[in-house]
C-alpha cells in the first residue's frame, strides 16, 4: 500500500457535521503524526525507509480527515481515543489495496469506540430474540458512561468548584441521552440524598429510565453527591435546557433550578 492515486472526496458543507468537531480530530492527529514524525528524525537513513509507508499512510489519513465526509458520530468516537491516529492506521493495513481504504479505515476504526444504542427491551426479550450481544453491550456502555461522569467529576473539582469542559468531557463520549439516564437513575436510587438539590431530584422524577432494568446500581455514578449535584445542574442547563435534546427528558421540573456554584461536602 502506498499514498492514495485517486482524490479524496471533498466534504460537503450540507451535512450536519459539526466543523468543530472535525477540526477539533484533524488536530489531535496531526500531533500524533508529528511525533511519529520526530520519532522518524531521530533514526537513520535506513530505518526511515522502513518506515517510510507508515508515514505516507499518516499522511493519506489526514487528508482524508481534512477533506472527507465523515459522519459526526464517527468524528466524536475517534476523538474519544487517545492515539486515533494509529487506531485508523491499524484498520488501514487491514484493508485491501482500492479507493476506498482510507475511508473505509476511518469507519471501522470509529466503530471501535463508537456508543452502541441504547437497548431498551428487557433481558428476557434479548434472550428470546437472540439480542443477548446488544443488551450486554448497552449494559457496559450505560457502566462506562457512569465511571466517565466520575472520572470527570473528579478531574474537574478544585475543591470548591466544578470547571468548564466538566460536561463536554462526558459528552465526547457519551449521548447527551445515556447521560441523561445515568443521571437521573442515579438520583431516583437516592432520592432520600438531601445533597441532590430539591429542583435535580423533582427533575430526576421527570425521566423514564425503565429501560435500564431492575438492577440499577450497574449504571450509577458514584461520585460525591454534593459534587455531582453540580453537574447535573451544569448538565441540565448546557444540555437539556438549552438543546432539549434527550427523548428521556419528558418534561421540565418544577421548581427552579438552585445555584450549585459553592459545594457543601
Amino acid at each position: 500500500m502506498g499514498a492514495l492515486p485517486f482524490p479524496i472526496p471533498v466534504f460537503r458543507k450540507e451535512r450536519s457535521m459539526s466543523v468543530g468537531i472535525n477540526d477539533e480530530l484533524y488536530n489531535k492527529m496531526l500531533e500524533e503524526k508529528e511525533r511519529f514524525r520526530e520519532e522518524l528524525l531521530s533514526m537513520g537513513p535506513e530505518e526511515i525507509l522502513d518506515h517510510a509507508w507508515e508515514y505516507t499512510a499518516r499522511e493519506d489519513i489526514l487528508m482524508a480527515v481534512e477533506y472527507g465526509d465523515m459522519e459526526e458520530g464517527q468524528a466524536k468516537a475517534l476523538l474519544s481515543s487517545p492515539s486515533p491516529l494509529a487506531d485508523v492506521l491499524k484498520e488501514y493495513r487491514k484493508q485491501d489495496v482500492n479507493n476506498g481504504a482510507v475511508l473505509a479505515a476511518l469507519e471501522d476504526a470509529a466503530k471501535l469506540h463508537m456508543e452502541p444504542p441504547i437497548y431498551r427491551q428487557s433481558v428476557q426479550h434479548a434472550m428470546e430474540h437472540g439480542e443477548r450481544e446488544a443488551y450486554f453491550a448497552s449494559r457496559r456502555a450505560f457502566e462506562a458512561c457512569g465511571n466517565a461522569i466520575d472520572e470527570s467529576v473528579n478531574s474537574h473539582f478544585d475543591g470548591m468548584h466544578l470547571s468548564d469542559g466538566v460536561v463536554q468531557d462526558v459528552l465526547t463520549k457519551y449521548s447527551a441521552e445515556r447521560v441523561t439516564l445515568v443521571l437521573a437513575r442515579t438520583v431516583q436510587e437516592k432520592e432520600w440524598d438531601l445533597r441532590f438539590s430539591s429542583a435535580n431530584r423533582e427533575w430526576a422524577k421527570t425521566v423514564d429510565t425503565s429501560c435500564i432494568g431492575k438492577e440499577p446500581y450497574y449504571c450509577m455514578a458514584t461520585a460525591h453527591p454534593a459534587i455531582l449535584d453540580g453537574f447535573i445542574s451544569m448538565f441540565r442547563k448546557q444540555v437539556l435546557e438549552k438543546d432539549k435534546a434527550p427523548q428521556a427528558h419528558k418534561k421540565p421540573a418544577k421548581h427552579p433550578q438552585e445555584r450549585s456554584d459553592d459545594i457543601e461536602l
